[in-house]
């Protein structure tokens, strides 16, 4: 499989769709296997290291998203509740959510449809369980 995925982080989402300074957005898309796990996994890192933002992954943009790929961010979000952080993904119908059914994870994450959704979540779980 040919791989070509671009994974860019914005501190408080796109210029032109500020969500909330709080909230870090991952944003990804194309394909995402065993070849792009590595850089996403430093992305994610990075984000989990920041402890001042809590972690928004926009995955609307994904094609193909492999087991190895669904595993970095199970981890990611386990590792945010041993924090007590929160994490959310946006996703949509399609490849991600797919998987998500097929290895029973919808019920697992945090998923919801739009980013407004998600940083919405976020910040109110912050707000409940203040660092």
């Amino acid at each position: 499989m040919a791989t070509s995925a671009r994974v860019r982080a914005f501190v408080g989402g796109k210029a032109d769709r500020m969500l909330d300074p709080r909230v870090r957005v991952l944003t990804v898309s194309g394909e995402l296997d065993l070849q792009t796990q590595r850089r996403l996994r430093s992305q994610l890192a990075e984000a989990a290291g920041d402890r001042s933002r809590e972690l928004l992954i926009d995955l609307r943009g994904v094609t193909f998203i492999d087991s190895s790929v669904l595993a970095v961010v199970v981890h990611t979000d386990q590792q945010l509740r041993r924090q007590g952080r929160a994490m959310a993904c946006v996703t949509r119908t399609g490849p991600v959510e797919q998987l998500l059914d097929k290895t029973g994870l919808r019920e697992t994450l945090d998923l919801f449809a739009t980013p407004e959704e998600a940083a919405a979540y976020l910040v109110g779980a912050r707000e409940q369980h203040p660092r």
